[in-house]
């Protein structure tokens, strides 16, 4: 009895030792498939079983998948497909109660995988309660497991059920950080581009470079049919295939897109039948291929779609994936000019504009215009002076000076603070659709306006209209402008009667008006009309003065917005601030100090945590090679890599770009470049150019 009792101790003692050893074994790994597959070895080892499994639940079905298995046909194992609450293993993964058979042939619900099993035991692989998985191990013995393996098998399934989620979480927030860095990097990048093909093709390089995407469409509405688009522009895709690449709202991917206004991620779009692959590309079917397409939105309304198509790695960095081309869509949506006809009226625009007023005299008041230089001080000065009357008011400065800002100040200093204040941008519209904006439209007026449609004039009723970018206005709407403001009533397209309004139009331009004026482009008689008091705005590199004023500004507001404790911003970091230009004004130094908050460790912002830009270095090519070619020779992290990555850099952009003018053909692009084909293969490999 004593002797008994002595093995029964020990083989629990060699057991707990196991545990531990198996434990350190796998925390020691961070590779999640490496930790099932240490785990399942062990179980299999230390049970004495022949063979064994982990079946993981597929999100958003009920299927159980083999992540991992030893000692089982792999055909076999693929013809034996399991959904919860079926079989041995869908039971205890439903139930969340482990099972023992020793006698398979006795149990009602057992499915085999293998003939010669006889006994069977299966735990949960759960976390908190909630079940994730089964552990399975077999054997072709009856009677082959006991109570002790099933504690055993439980006690190694909580453990790595634990290291697995802490896995998955360390590698989500991995995963977080990395999309949000490829953010940061675009948004700079294409900062102060301004030609939308550029833009494209910047973020397009990005993503291949971070996300390695292989292909990429930007698709637009056409100017002529509003129920068409078509490919604007492409990534790696022939001239020929983007002629093919023709859509209708709600047809295939992209059409249902536009249709609802929500993104699609398709895991393989060589099974999936909803992707038309209208373009006729040949691809690889044995290679898993992802398709994601968002859409792209400028005030709520669909104007196009944003496609990619890359190698499919899993459900959760695809749901990632897809969560960083919808904010890619939002960067370049403002490069984008719509092509579309805006069908729908945003009927609940001035009730939205009411309920947010008082956020509005809070956020607008001239009281919250950051400046203390002269220039600002006269600015402000003049505000107040103009603030409360009907006067046309002419707002002039540089794009990003804050010219909205001034006008939504002159509002909220107004008598006229507590109606509407509307805004349109007069160069973001297409000639054809500035009309209809600005004066709305009745039913039936022309094909798509299927109801009718209130302008901005009449949602600004009583209100303050802002006509941002005045200069850009073709020159037949500015004498329907001129007539609304002379007459004080507008007629909406269609319509057979005027509508009386009651406005104040504040105008803005980044351009010279006066010489638009003298080159025809622009109505002397209604400049007169806006122009009754003038507002320049100074730019940043005129008012520097005021620079460590709006740092200070923008640090507290993202500090705030990020739940991050940054107190303010070197000195050394404030005199590169000054020592730059600003092209892009306040609204540049904006984004760099959201990018500098966003990258802060501590509780200043250093020089470390300013774009490279400011040092004067180049990080996109330029127009002239030679200062491309300066930016890598002074960047101390390039020595001795200097020649790598410079003809690296080149040597990949050609290769690439021959692939797609010889549609793909290597043997046609290894002699248009003069080389062998072996070497453009090994070229190919060695940059990952997949074509």
């Amino acid at each position: 009895m004593d002797n008994n009792y002595t093995k029964e101790l020990e083989e629990k003692i060699k057991r707990h030792k196991l545990i531990q050893y198996l434990t350190i074994a796998m925390n020691e790994t961070s590779d999640s498939q490496e930790l099932l597959k240490i785990m399942l070895d062990k179980c299999i080892t230390i049970t004495g079983a022949d063979s064994g499994s982990i079946m993981i639940k597929d999100p958003g079905t009920r299927k159980l998948r083999y992540e991992v298995i030893k000692g089982l046909d792999e055909d076999m194992v693929l013809k034996t497909p399991i959904e919860v609450g079926e079989g041995l293993t869908g039971t205890v993964f439903q139930d969340g109660i482990p099972r023992l058979v020793n006698d398979v042939s006795i149990d009602p619900v057992y499915i085999p995988v293998r003939k010669d099993i006889k006994s069977e035991l299966a735990v949960p692989l759960s976390v908190q309660g909630k079940i994730i998985g089964v552990v399975n191990v077999d054997s072709a013995k009856i009677g082959a497991f006991t109570e002790d393996d099933m504690e055993f098998l439980q006690t190694i399934s909580n453990q790595a059920a634990q290291i697995l989620i802490r896995t998955n979480l360390y590698h989500q927030l991995e995963s977080k950080i990395k999309f949000k860095d490829i953010l940061l990097d675009i948004s700079q990048s294409i900062e102060k581009i301004f030609e939308l093909s550029d833009s494209f093709e910047i973020v397009m390089k990005k993503l291949a470079d971070s996300l390695g995407i292989y292909r990429g469409m930007l698709i637009l509405f056409e100017k002529e049919e509003p129920n068409k688009l078509s490919i604007y522009k492409a990534y790696n895709i022939t001239d020929e295939e983007m002629s093919r690449g023709i859509y209708k709202i709600g047809e295939g991917v992209v059409g249902r897109v536009v249709e609802t206004g929500k993104a699609v991620s398709i895991k393989d779009i060589n099974k999936d039948e909803s992707y038309l692959n209208r373009l006729q590309i040949k691809r690889d079917k044995n290679v898993q291929i992802s398709f994601i397409a968002v859409p792209i939105k400028i005030e709520g309304i669909v104007i196009g779609v944003l496609a990619v198509e890359k190698y499919f790695e899993n459900e959760s960095i695809l749901s990632d994936e897809e969560d960083t081309m919808t904010l890619v869509a939002n960067i370049i949506a403002n490069k984008v000019k719509s092509w579309e006809r805006i069908y729908q009226d945003k009927e609940n625009l001035i009730a939205e504009n009411l309920s947010l007023k008082k956020e509005l005299f809070k956020n607008f008041a001239i009281d919250n215009i950051v400046g203390k230089s002269k220039q600002m001080m006269a600015v402000f000065e003049l505000i107040r002076t103009v603030s409360d009357s009907s006067s046309s008011i002419m707002i002039l400065g540089e794009s990003g000076t804050g010219k909205e800002l001034v006008a939504q100040a002159l509002h909220v200093g107004s008598n006229r603070k507590n109606s509407p204040f509307i805004s349109i941008n007069c160069a973001s519209i297409p000639e054809n659709l500035l009309e209809s904006e600005l004066f709305g439209y009745k039913k039936g007026a022309f094909t798509g306006a299927v109801s009718d449609k209130k302008g901005k004039f009449l949602l600004a009723n009583g209100g303050t209209i802002f006509l941002d970018e005045i200069g850009d206005m073709p020159l037949y709407l500015q004498a329907k402008l001129l007539r609304a403001i002379q007459e004080r009533e507008i007629e909406p397209l269609g319509s057979e009667s005027k509508v009386k309004i009651d406005i104040r139009i504040i105008s803005a331009s980044n351009k010279d008006i006066n010489k638009l004026i003298k080159e025809g482009k622009f109505r002397e008689d209604l400049y007169y009309r806006l122009h009754v008091v003038e507002i320049q705005i100074p730019p940043l590199r005129n008012r520097k003065d005021d620079i460590p004023l709006l740092a200070n500004h923008f640090i507290k507001k993202y500090s705030t917005r990020d739940n991050k404790n940054i107190l303010g911003i070197s000195q050394e970091s404030l005199r590169l601030l000054q020592s730059y230009n600003w092209p892009g004004n306040i609204r540049e130094l904006e984004n760099v100090i959201e990018r500098a908050v966003l990258l802060c460790r501590v509780q200043m912002i250093e020089v470390g945590n300013l774009p490279s830009f400011l040092m004067d270095i180049e990080e996109v090519p330029d127009i002239h090679i030679s200062k491309w070619i300066e930016g890598f020779i002074k960047n101390p992290a390039c020595n001795g890599k200097l020649y790598e990555r410079i003809i690296g850099h080149i040597e990949k952009e050609l290769i690439t770009r021959s692939l797609i003018f010889n549609n793909r053909n290597k043997v046609k692009t290894s002699d248009f470049l003069g080389i062998n084909r072996n070497t453009l293969r090994s070229k190919m490999e060695d940059y990952n150019i997949k074509i």
